[in-house]
């Protein structure tokens, strides 16, 4: 989704902001890790966004290159979109839902 006026890709709004971070909330209310271990939202943030949204990659000075989990903040409308149906799916096939 782009900005009629400049042209830029929107960012993330603040409502898909807050649903994520409901979602994240409700994961670590109702779900468990493969261990059967209860964990905090920032656990199934940092979970998922391996697993959905991937890294950014840096090279150093002296080469070699490090990876950085991406930010949600970066991510445009639609990007954020896609990231939250993803994790959506995973907790929808654990039997766990966020009302809307």
């Amino acid at each position: 989704m782009r900005c009629p006026t400049c042209g830029q890709t929107k960012k993330r709004s603040s409502e898909q902001n807050r649903r994520l971070h409901k979602l994240f909330n409700l994961m670590q209310d109702e779900l468990t890790d493969k261990n059967g271990q209860k964990q905090h939202a920032q656990w199934w943030k940092v979970v998922c966004k391996h697993q959905w949204l991937g890294y950014m990659e840096y090279r150093l000075p002296d080469g070699n290159v490090i990876q950085v989990l991406k930010s949600t903040a970066d991510c445009s409308v639609d990007e954020l979109t896609e990231f939250m149906n993803q994790v959506e799916s995973y907790c929808a096939k654990r039997g766990v839902y966020l009302e809307d």
